[in-house]
């Protein structure tokens, strides 16, 4: 895969923008941490962790003037964040987001932010490289009667849907089943699912990674799809996980998942975005796959051009 063909987003934002990114991002840190302190004496019984959390994912809290105070868009990337409502405004900026900008201040204040981020960057080129080892990974099932795909924690599904719409000639025997633990999330996928005419190849099943064992036992699938999800799963429950998907593969079977990886903005993602993840150096994430017991020959990591995602390519 390289960015041509796949014509991934490479503009990185130099000093003059990070120094504006991390001031703004220590701003929002005191202003949020002094507001959870706040919340944490009148609750005294409240996880610190769970007010913060509970503060970005509402809809009536701002943490910045200068960023989701004045633009809807910069507020729904905060609100929704470990949702498909963030991906949503991130996957499809310059196709939904981008023609409704004027050139007002929401306008403004969403193209510095959300257009010009490395991170809304890299989320959208890893959107278009698992599209694109998805429909891959079609071809390598092509000889089988049906071609089945589990996508785990689907979200909106959106790679799956483009990566099927990829490869219309196999699309009759390819079988998705999406398992989202959010019913909005399952409801905006099955929207989807309905505009591309694709009802006949997905089943959606509203729950946890708990329902997978007895699903995989009926499916063996010969792919599973897991983008996104180990960015909020401590080491040892990752590594446990891997390991289910891993058993619950067919035989030569893939499973394609990724990890955010460190990088300059993660403290605007942190504290202006509120959005806490576990990120992982790609040693760190190799790590994870192996110890869920796929050999290390058999995995293969790509990173996009920003190096803030490593996609793990992994054949049991």
């Amino acid at each position: 895969m390289n960015r041509i063909v796949l014509d991934l987003e490479y503009q990185p934002n130099g000093l003059t923008y990070h120094t504006c990114l991390w001031l703004v991002s220590f701003w929002a840190m005191v202003s949020n941490l002094a507001r959870a302190a706040v919340k944490k004496l009148l609750s005294r019984k409240t996880n610190f962790r769970r007010i913060l959390w509970e503060m970005g994912r509402n809809p009536k809290h701002f943490s910045s003037f200068f960023v989701d105070k004045f633009s809807r868009y910069n507020h729904q990337a905060k609100w929704g964040a470990a949702g498909w409502q963030s991906l949503d405004v991130f996957y499809n900026y310059f196709e939904s987001v981008k023609p409704r900008l004027n050139g007002n201040l929401e306008s403004r204040l969403t193209t510095f932010w959300i257009e010009r981020m490395d991170n809304r960057q890299a989320v959208t080129n890893r959107l278009k490289i698992v599209t694109e080892i998805l429909a891959e990974s079609f071809d390598r099932f092509a000889d089988q009667a049906e071609i089945r795909i589990l996508s785990v924690a689907s979200g909106s599904a959106q790679a799956v849907i483009q990566a099927i719409e990829k490869r219309q000639c196999l699309a009759e025997k390819i079988k998705a089943i999406l398992v989202d633990i959010d019913p909005t999330a399952i409801a905006n996928a099955e929207t989807a699912v309905k505009k591309a005419g694709l009802e006949k190849n997905f089943t959606f099943i509203s729950g946890s990674t708990k329902i997978l064992d007895g699903l995989c036992g009926q499916l063996q699938p010969h792919i599973i799809e897991m983008v996104g999800f180990l960015d909020y799963r401590p080491k040892p429950q990752a590594e446990k996980l891997i390991n289910r998907l891993r058993r619950c593969l067919g035989q030569d079977g893939i499973l394609l998942t990724c990890n955010i990886a460190p990088n300059p903005e993660k403290i605007f993602l942190d504290w202006v975005l509120l959005w806490p993840m576990i990120y992982r150096t790609e040693e760190e994430f190799t790590g994870l796959l192996i110890a869920g017991g796929f050999e290390k020959e058999k995995i293969k990591i790509l990173a996009e051009p920003h190096g803030i995602h490593n996609i793990g390519i992994c054949q049991k």
